[in-house]
């Protein structure tokens, strides 16, 4: 079973590797739940070229959405 597994892994990796490329960069959002209960969403922009790290950000998901208040009490229509 492992074997199968492998092997489709390889396959899906070396279709992907000979298709023409679309961007350069790849977004992923993750999320978390801290020790106090508040749950997060990560926000993670990777150079696929070069595979580093060029933005993460960390919001609460209360706020994800617009409009919400900053931590002035400001509210924020738009990023």
């Amino acid at each position: 079973m492992k074997n199968i597994l492998l092997s489709v892994i390889l396959i899906s990796f070396l279709f992907s590797l000979e298709s023409d490329e679309i961007g350069r960069y790849q977004l992923d959002t993750t999320t978390y739940m801290s020790k106090k209960g508040v749950v997060y969403i990560v926000e993670t922009v990777l150079d696929t070229k070069t595979g580093k790290v060029v933005v993460r950000r960390k919001k609460k998901a209360s706020s994800y959405k617009l409009p919400y208040k900053n931590r002035k009490g400001k509210t924020v229509y738009e990023e």
